[in-house]
């Protein structure tokens, strides 16, 4: 996997209000103002806001834009819709049945499906998906597990021997279990090979005109792509689901400046209001307009660099979170607008871990000192700054990224409650490509401020396995303050080898349980991602990974 483009990936999704272990669940509030908000959509039209512009490489083999993906998401179908809840339900498969070892996954297809330009869909169309993903460098990964997929990669066969079908049947086999299978292969958008198989692969991204004027079997259809302003897709009157009961959705890019004003002038009727103010989001809904709250796709942190010697002692890392008033930075810089997490998992997912078996590590700059002192960190010369028996200051660097005015101002507060326990800081606030090629490739840092991602599914081997991490300059890795522990692999493997949800939660909370005692690093929050849209909008329900969810069946009271 090339991390580059994954991390101009996140960033693009962290822009967009278009997508976030798919767990969070709106939470619906109305003001009971009698106001009533103006609406620029028909009962037949709906406009979507979004701050940053599509590209216009509407495929989802080659999207990287998260407003790209949110326009393959209801142009192309998958085999599975992920739910509001995090879980899986059936899609272009009407059902499928995992065998006893887990290794061999059969979908029932749907029937009569058909593509936007009138063909008939088949499993052929899967088949050739795959292929495509398996020759694609970033996201190969997501078929490696599939029988016959590595041979195909390294181009020793013509197709990947664990895929076969048979009328509405399409069998996957597997090499071992793997349990982000159904994130990975279940929610591929499919493209159709009638349309692409006759094009060379390493032509596809000069296609304009077929990537501006994509052939799903989706709910709507791309009609109209405006570079930089706006894409218009009309109801698809052959999906298979039923024919969407809105005519027209729109996504609109709207100057993040003019949110608010676009929305109580008409001019669209959903969007992503998170970086409003609380102010400015309560006058919205006083407005007449409902807001959606749902977890984000991302928390953040403050990690230390592991490789340090100083950082090895636990004692240290334990202390310096309980030094932090981290209820007080989700109160008054998040206001209030988020919550606090103690372990990698995303809040109100299956995968999450009771919070009883957690350490919440709550403000208690009395423990911060204990800890400090056990370790022989002492402010023997009065100057307010602790050192140890060599006399070695305890003051570290902070290097925050600039893209958050959020995460810098709570950066900024950790740096005051540090020194109230005689550890000195310095922030500095850097660009974001800086921060990302100084600490994540040269591991050039001593603790940084970020934030991470979570995933479809709830994996944390990318992130948190000691394979994960590297310890050469230059080298980049997921794992960037290289936390390593056998107990920790050992769990996040458990997980990975089981599609058994409860025995992948048990393994989870081992995991959860044996980072939040490591304290490698500091979990500060996890930020609510609120949607403003129009009260007229019937059948919105919004989840984490799939904020479109079920965008067909939604409906318009006037």
């Amino acid at each position: 996997m090339k991390i580059k483009k994954v991390l101009s990936l996140a960033c693009a999704i962290a822009m967009v209000a278009g997508l976030t272990t798919g767990c969070g669940v709106g939470n619906k509030s109305t003001s009971d103002s009698t106001k009533e908000a103006k609406r620029s959509s028909t009962k037949d039209s709906i406009i979507y806001g979004t701050p940053t512009a599509p590209g216009g490489t509407f495929n989802p083999v080659l999207a990287y834009l998260g407003s790209d993906n949110l326009i393959d998401n209801i142009v192309y179908g998958s085999l599975l819709s992920l739910k509001p809840d995090g879980s899986y339900e059936g899609y272009i498969a009407k059902d499928y049945e995992v065998s006893d070892d887990q290794k061999t996954v059969e979908f029932t297809l749907n029937d009569n499906i058909k593509w936007q330009d009138g063909e008939d869909f088949s499993a052929d169309d899967i088949i050739f998906t795959l292929e495509a993903v398996a020759k694609t460098d970033d996201d190969s990964s997501k078929v490696a597990k599939i029988v016959g997929a590595q041979d195909f990669i390294e181009g020793k066969a013509d197709s990947i021997s664990g895929v076969s079908a048979d009328g509405n049947k399409l069998k996957i086999e597997l090499t071992q279990s793997y349990a982000p299978f159904l994130a990975d292969v279940g929610t591929l958008g499919i493209i159709p090979k009638h349309v692409w198989g006759d094009i060379p692969q390493e032509e596809w991204t000069n296609k304009t005109e077929l990537l501006n004027n994509p052939i799903g079997c989706g709910p709507y259809k791309v009609t109209e792509y405006k570079d930089g302003e706006s894409v218009t897709l009309e109801a698809f009157d052959n999906f298979f689901g039923g024919k969407a009961k809105i005519g027209t959705f729109i996504m609109k890019v709207v100057n993040q400046d003019a949110i608010a004003a676009e929305l109580t002038s008409g001019n669209i009727d959903i969007i992503d209001v998170k970086e409003l103010k609380s102010d400015e989001v309560k006058e919205l809904e006083d407005a007449g307009f409902t807001k959606y709250s749902i977890a984000d796709n991302m928390y953040q942190y403050i990690s230390f660099n592991m490789r340090m010697p100083v950082f090895q002692d636990k004692n240290l890392r334990q202390a310096i979170t309980y030094a932090i008033d981290r209820q007080s930075i989700l109160d008054n810089i998040v206001e209030g607008r988020g919550e606090l997490i103690n372990s990698p998992f995303i809040p109100n997912a299956w995968s999450t871990p009771d919070a009883s078996d957690l350490n919440d590590y709550a403000y208690n700059p009395d423990k911060a000192i204990e800890l400090l002192e056990a370790s022989g960190w002492k402010d023997t010369d009065g100057d307010g700054i602790r050192e140890n028996s060599a006399g070695e200051k305890l003051q570290f660097t902070i290097r925050c990224s600039n893209d958050s005015k959020t995460r810098e101002n709570a950066v900024l507060f950790v740096k005051e409650c540090l020194k109230k326990v005689g550890i000195e800081v310095e922030v500095s606030i850097e660009e974001d490509g800086v921060i990302a090629e100084d600490c994540i490739y040269n591991h050039n840092f001593e603790m940084y401020a970020l934030n991470c991602y979570f995933g479809k599914d709830p994996n944390p081997y990318f992130w948190w396995h000691s394979s994960s991490a590297s310890d050469e300059e230059g080298v980049a890795s997921f794992n960037f303050g290289s936390y390593k522990n056998a107990s920790v692999d050992e769990n996040i493997e458990k997980g990975l080898s089981t599609m058994d949800q409860n025995e992948r939660k048990a393994a989870y909370t081992e995991v959860a349980k044996q980072i939040n005692e490591d304290a490698p690093m500091i979990f500060l929050y996890v930020q609510n991602r609120e949607i403003m849209c129009n009260s007229d909008l019937d059948g919105f329900d919004p989840g984490t990974f799939n904020v479109l969810y079920n965008v067909q069946k939604w409906s318009l009271a006037k």
